[in-house]
């Protein structure tokens, strides 16, 4: 649902809400309303009441988020693609993106208390890939009371899911486990007998926790989990049907060790690994021929001290140290990779009184592969009336290239095309010209250099408030502009008529706009909510060339070449100018009902360039403005001890094949979960 899950206040209260405490922004324990950066809570109550069971289901609901397909299910935020939002679990980044996209359906929403999402860069605390913003996807509570579940939901295309999980809190802690199994027979959009849209696939995840207080100085928490997803797909091919069988797992492990000598100080001792890892084998049906066979392993070891010192009532410290190995074995690599990234970060919170929260901070990362970079962020925010405050913040954020992006070595078999990193480029070239394999180069080999990261300068602003008691609303104002946009370019032809591949910083982006959202409370039962957002978004050197008049497009009316116009100039592809949600909900606790009505609208959006002039601008470019509502429908039986739930996604079953893969039409599921109790003596 994009409305009503957008802010704290929705879902809880006057003084309850207020009192929300958030982690992701700062690091450490903060109220909601104290924050100065933008927030958005959504809640366990919240996605429960959507019927979601996957998390892009959750993500694309909310205001300013769009979900992409790209190499897996993405998300973008402010305008700017997947690879520039960083995903957390529990605080922790997780690894296995394809193209800059971590597809967000490797991800069940079962066992999340809740997640944090903060618009704007974050590389001053998170580094890399939160130049966008964070998502943290939190399944730690501090709950004391006990509860064993037990949900089996079955949905169209043969999609059901089950679930089941138990938190057993004792003395002086809390344990808990999950287990969810989830399987479809996919989709396919448009004729029968082509290759799936969505393919059949079934996937295991596993999570546990065990959280100890050991003396009321330390505490631990130990966390784990895997996921195994299969699948099962085909293709037809010149030599015939191929079908195409793959594996991907994720497996990662944390444990924390908190220490706090005195009410004043605490420090945290933080390790992490995960690995991630992919198997495809492409077979001839008709043979079992081998057409390709692939695989992919990445691993991820971070060890992080941070520490929190209480300097003064209105000075708090935060400040960590961390190192990173990351390392990458493939098909498609030459050989064994690795980086190591080496970091710093200082944080203080300033409270100059209660009306003022200022945030200064910065982390320096250095790595072994790209220059080093310095990330700082500032951010006020300023309660000037009890239910009013003003929020502003200005900061870096920065990407660095990935793997893919210097030392990957592809030869396509099939259509006989070449991509290659920029440590190895050179090298290649020099190779197939010895081959006799060139026909000529695109680019003096000498530029093909050292890629740098990819950094942005980004501002917010924005107002938040209660002009009613039953109201809340919020209004921010964001300018994101993206320097050394990495970008691909054909750097040579190959005599077989294909070209050679490689990358390049040439490029910088604009996105700015606003985004506005209210939730209005009506009697007792009933809620209102709703979203909005106007994005503009500029390829600056493109731009430049439109003013200039160097950019031509075909006049509609009178099919003859002109300059395109600078008021024509729509901006970057798949980036809407408009998008709107509303949401009715309907509450009745005594009644153990609840239900609600989401609609999501989106204006038009560029999707392809058929004149060659890099940009939408012609009718057959762009995907039409559409509009879905999604429904959902609860009862509560047995003191909340069963739920029994119906949804039913796009209900006016809009589709288009040609444009939207992520969209098969109208989807019905029916749920029931049993939730049992437990009796806790130690509370």
């Amino acid at each position: 649902m994009r409305a009503g899950a957008s802010f704290a206040q929705t879902d809880t209260a006057g003084a309850k809400a207020l009192q929300e405490v958030v982690v992701t922004a700062t690091r450490n324990e903060q109220l909601v309303n104290k924050v100065p950066i933008p927030v958005t809570i959504i809640k366990k109550e919240q996605i429960q009441s959507m019927g979601a069971v996957l998390l892009q289901q959750v993500l694309a609901e909310q205001t300013g988020l769009f979900i992409t397909s790209n190499h897996g299910t993405g998300i973008q935020m402010q305008g700017l693609e997947a690879e520039y939002t960083l995903i957390l679990l529990d605080g922790e980044p997780l690894i296995g993106r394809t193209a800059g996209t971590l597809d967000l359906s490797r991800i069940v929403v079962s066992n999340i208390e809740r997640i944090e999402i903060i618009k704007g860069p974050v590389s001053s605390l998170y580094g890399s890939d939160a130049l966008a913003g964070v998502i943290n996807i939190i399944t730690s509570t501090k709950r004391k009371e006990g509860v064993t579940s037990a949900t089996a939901r079955l949905a169209t295309n043969n999609t059901y899911n089950l679930d089941a999980g138990t938190k057993i809190p004792f003395s002086k802690g809390l344990f808990s486990v999950n287990a969810n199994y989830y399987n479809t027979n996919g989709y396919t959009l448009g004729k029968e007998n082509a290759t799936p849209t969505v393919s059949p696939f079934h996937a295991v995840t596993l999570q546990s926790r065990w959280q100890q207080d050991w003396s009321d100085k330390w505490q631990s928490v130990l966390s784990a989990r895997y996921f195994d997803q299969r699948y099962n797909s085909f293709f037809q091919e010149s030599k015939g049907i191929v079908d195409d069988k793959g594996k991907e797992q994720d497996a990662n492990v944390s444990l924390n060790i908190r220490n706090t000598p005195g009410k004043h100080f605490s420090q945290v001792l933080r390790l992490y690994y995960s690995r991630y890892a992919t198997r495809e084998d492409m077979l001839y049906r008709q043979d079992q021929r081998v057409y390709d066979a692939s695989w992919f392993t990445q691993q991820y070891l971070k060890p992080e001290y941070q520490a929190d010192w209480q300097l003064h009532p209105q000075h708090q410290l935060t400040a960590g140290i961390g190192y990173i190995h990351e390392s990458l074995e493939a098909t498609r690599y030459d050989e064994k990779m690795a980086f190591n990234t080496g970091y710093l970060f200082l944080q203080e919170n300033w409270k100059p009184g209660d009306k003022w929260n200022v945030l200064l901070g910065g982390r320096f990362d250095t790595h072994n592969q790209y220059p080093s970079q310095f990330s700082p962020k500032l951010s006020v925010s300023y309660n000037f009336h009890p239910n009013w405050r003003v929020l502003a913040s200005a900061g870096r954020g920065y990407r660095a290239p990935d793997f893919r992006q210097l030392y990957l070595h592809f030869n396509n078999a099939a259509v006989g095309y070449t991509v290659a990193g920029t440590k190895l480029a050179v090298d290649i070239l020099k190779e197939m010209q010895a081959r006799g394999e060139i026909k000529q180069l695109n680019i003096d080999v000498s530029q093909l250099k050292d890629l740098d990261a990819e950094s942005s300068w980004s501002y917010n602003a924005g107002i938040q408030g209660k002009p009613f008691s039953t109201t809340a609303t919020k209004v921010n104002f964001f300018y994101n502009k993206v320097n050394n946009l990495i970008d691909t370019r054909a750097i040579a032809e190959k005599t077989n008529g294909q070209r050679v591949f490689s990358y390049v910083n040439v490029k910088s982006i604009t996105t700015y706009g606003a985004e506005a959202e209210i939730s209005q409370s009506l009697f007792k039962c009933w809620q209102l909510s709703g979203g909005y957002q106007y994005l503009r978004t500029l390829d600056n050197e493109l731009y430049n060339k439109v003013k200039n008049k160097e950019v031509y497009t075909v006049d509609e009316q009178t099919k003859e070449t002109r300059a395109l116009k600078r008021n024509e100039y729509f901006g970057l592809f798949n980036r809407s100018h408009h998008t709107a949600n509303f949401k009715v909900s309907y509450i009745h606790s005594r009644l153990g009902i609840d239900a609600n009505a989401r609609v999501v609208y989106r204006s038009k959006y560029g999707f392809t360039d058929e004149n060659g002039n890099n940009t939408p601008d012609t009718k057959n470019e762009f995907v039409p403005g559409y509009a879905t509502v999604n429904v959902a429908a609860a009862k509560s039986l047995f003191r909340n001890q069963l739920r029994l739930q119906g949804t039913i996604e796009n209900l006016f079953n809009y589709t288009d094949p040609q444009h939207i893969s992520t969209m098969p039409g109208r989807l019905y599921s029916v749920g029931l979960t049993w939730n049992f109790y437990h009796l806790n003596k130690h509370n």
